[in-house]
């Protein structure tokens, strides 16, 4: 698995092999002012993947939302979905705060997502698409 980024607020690894990213996100974020790396260190990750690819996105130990960083997640949404991701699966605490954060990013960029409040199933989930996926481009 490739590390591509490594912040306080955040952790982004590749695994290529699965065409997928796997983004986990800590209590820091939840305080912090702004993210200076965060759409760079996205890119990064994001030219180590294949369209189609998936987001296994770990969003537990969050401890709320940030509504200061809006227009930075929803730019990430955007650069993804302009990359070709295939799907995103979502893990979330058992809050509904950050759940009804993530609907309202959703409306407005249309990103393929699903929730899960287990990672374990959210990357089976991931798994099982990526197998539909290949078997349906394959003919």
């Amino acid at each position: 698995m490739l590390l591509v980024a490594y912040r306080p607020e955040y952790h982004v690894r590749i695994d290529e092999a699965r065409n997928r990213m796997i983004y986990e996100r800590f209590e820091e974020l939840t305080l912090a002012a702004e993210l200076p790396y965060y759409l760079s260190d996205l890119q990064r990750a994001l030219d180590h993947l294949r369209p189609g690819f998936t987001v296994l996105a770990d969003l537990r130990r969050t401890l709320g939302p940030n509504l200061n960083l809006m227009p930075v997640f929803l730019a990430s949404h955007i650069m993804m979905m302009e990359a070709g991701i295939g799907m995103m699966a979502e893990v979330h605490p058992l809050s509904h705060t950050m759940y009804q954060i993530s609907q309202v990013v959703r409306a407005q960029t249309h990103m393929p997502t699903r929730q899960f409040t287990s990672r374990e199933e959210a990357d089976a989930f991931l798994d099982s698409f990526q197998i539909e996926s290949d078997s349906e481009a394959g003919g």
